[in-house]
């Protein structure tokens, strides 16, 4: 993976960057079983942040924060009955600066944004 990472030593937390030169490694993250706890958006900074809980043995918290975010889509229909866990991740170059991340759920709902970067914080 080549996005751009910072290790920040006070607990130890990892961020990897991606921005649209890098954005198709984002599929290289495993998401799949991932439960969304949130989605929070912030209109007037243009930020959308989705603390997750990554399903590994250790249950790891990870932070989700994309910028300069100009569209933001969530369903909440659950077609296939409830559920907040990440079934299937989608990335795909919008425009010349923009790149669009889509997030299928077990409950068939889908959460997608529009964003120029996007972030992961692992969290220990």
């Amino acid at each position: 993976m080549r996005g751009v990472y910072f290790t920040i030593e006070e607990g130890e937390e990892i961020v990897i960057v991606f921005e649209k030169q890098q954005a198709n490694e984002i599929r290289e993250i495993n998401f799949h079983d991932a439960e969304i706890a949130k989605i929070i958006c912030d209109y007037d900074e243009g930020t959308v942040m989705m603390p997750i809980i990554v399903n590994n043995i250790y249950k790891q918290s990870a932070l989700l924060k994309f910028e300069n975010v100009v569209k933001v889509e969530v369903n909440r229909k659950e077609p296939w009955g409830a559920g907040n866990y990440i079934f299937e991740v989608n990335v795909e170059p919008d425009g010349e600066a923009y790149f669009s991340v889509g997030f299928l759920l077990n409950s068939g709902d889908e959460i997608t944004v529009i964003a120029s970067k996007m972030s992961y914080e692992a969290i220990s």
